[in-house]
C-alpha cells in the first residue's frame, strides 16, 4: 500500500522486553533529528514510479534500497543508471 502504515503486532518475547505491543510497519520514512531516512525494494527502483521519487519531493534525505539483483549479466550498468537518476535533480544520498 502506497504511504500507508499498518500497526503489526509483536511477538509476546519481545512486547514484554520492549513493553511496546505494536510496532508501525509499511510505506514510510524515519525522521530524525538531522536528516529524514526513506527505503524502497531493489524491484521499485526499476519502475517508472518509484518511491524515491515522491520521498525525495516529500524531504527525504537518505534511502536506502537492499539491492538484490547483482548476479545479473549487465544488469550493473543499468542499476548505475538509475541510482544517479536517484539523486541527480532531487540531491541526497542513496545507498
Amino acid at each position: 500500500k502506497i504511504r500507508e502504515l499498518e500497526e503489526l503486532a509483536l511477538p509476546r518475547k519481545i512486547a514484554a522486553i520492549t513493553g511496546q505491543e505494536s510496532v508501525p510497519f509499511g510505506d514510510g520514512v524515519l525522521a530524525c533529528r538531522d536528516t529524514v531516512l526513506g527505503a524502497e525494494t531493489c524491484e521499485e527502483l526499476f519502475t517508472p514510479r518509484a518511491p524515491h521519487i515522491d520521498m525525495s519531493l516529500d524531504g527525504v534525505e537518505i534511502i536506502a534500497n537492499g539491492s538484490g539483483s547483482h548476479h545479473q549479466i549487465r544488469k550493473l550498468d543499468k542499476r548505475i543508471d538509475l541510482l544517479l537518476q536517484a539523486t541527480a535533480k532531487p540531491g541526497g544520498v542513496y545507498l
